[in-house]
């Protein structure tokens, strides 16, 4: 399947074919006016790349007239896939070029025999979404960005618990699969780099009820948290704001136990998205 693009100067080009200054340059100005803008040097594209197995030589660059136009970044793990980005330059849209990236790189993904592809599209981006449904995507759940500022209350007791012991209970009772940005290999290749965890844990009648892993910053990033009760959630998330002045949940699903918690604790949706899936 081919996207036609308006101009017979446009080439598609493998990402690893043009320097991390050139693509990070792309990168920030495509999303220069997005929903949620975004920015990344050369070194926070590098890393984005490294922390959730972006492979260049998979993904596509758009040139049109010999500049980079647009791109589309696919990340790769075992027989799923994961769009990690994508994007058009503003003066270059409406002509095809974001399609054109994207639908090279589905290309790509078949070829080397992924299963499936998901990605996430802001709520309210009814433009990426109609382009996304015309290619086979379907929304499979909605994602919300948590934030608290402040300290808060702490609501219950918690233990702490190693970052290892967290992730080993998390993976036993998650609901669902983690969101890409904080999967289990994405926390590997952190922890690869030395980042510090913390761990927490919450016990009712010395039975374990929930964990969390966070990263040890202030404020932390909840990095992964699961619970059999929104009140287990709840406590947990309530005693990292706590202890640290707050958190930042990426992509909890919004009707789990973490989401339902983050409500109950008056948490900030920065921004709400959907996950979508295209079964290759």
């Amino acid at each position: 399947m081919r996207a036609t693009v308006s101009s017979a100067a446009v080439r598609l080009v493998p990402a690893d074919s043009i320097g991390f200054d050139e693509l990070s340059g792309l990168f920030n100005e495509a999303y220069s006016d997005y929903y949620v803008p975004l920015r990344l040097d050369r070194a926070a594209l590098e890393l984005t790349v490294a922390i959730c197995d972006i492979d260049l030589a998979a993904s596509c660059v758009a040139i049109d007239d010999e500049e980079p136009a647009a791109f589309a970044f696919l990340a790769a793990r075992g027989d799923e896939g994961w769009i990690g980005g994508m994007g058009t330059v503003p003066d270059r849209r409406r002509r095809g070029l974001g399609e054109a990236a994207l639908t090279d790189v589905l290309d790509r993904a078949r070829g080397r025999g992924l299963s499936s592809i998901r990605l996430e599209v802001i709520d309210g981006n009814e433009r990426a979404r109609v382009l996304y449904e015309k290619l086979g995507f379907r929304v499979e759940r909605n994602l919300v960005v948590w934030a608290v500022d402040a300290a808060t209350e702490q609501i219950g007791p918690t233990t702490p618990l190693p970052p290892d012991e967290a992730r080993a209970w998390i993976g036993a009772n998650r609901p669902s699969a983690e969101p890409w940005q904080r999967a289990d290999e994405t926390l590997d290749h952190w922890t690869a780099r030395g980042l510090e965890l913390g761990g927490l844990a919450v016990e009712q009648d010395g039975d374990l009820r929930g964990a969390l892993v966070y990263r040890v910053v202030d404020p932390p990033g909840v990095l992964q948290v699961a619970a059999r009760d929104v009140k287990s959630a709840e406590t947990l998330l309530a005693a990292v704001a706590a202890q640290h002045g707050g958190f930042r949940l990426l992509n909890a699903p919004a009707d789990e136990p973490a989401s339902l918690a983050c409500e109950r604790l008056g948490a900030r949706a920065d921004v709400r998205q959907h996950e979508m899936r295209l079964t290759l």
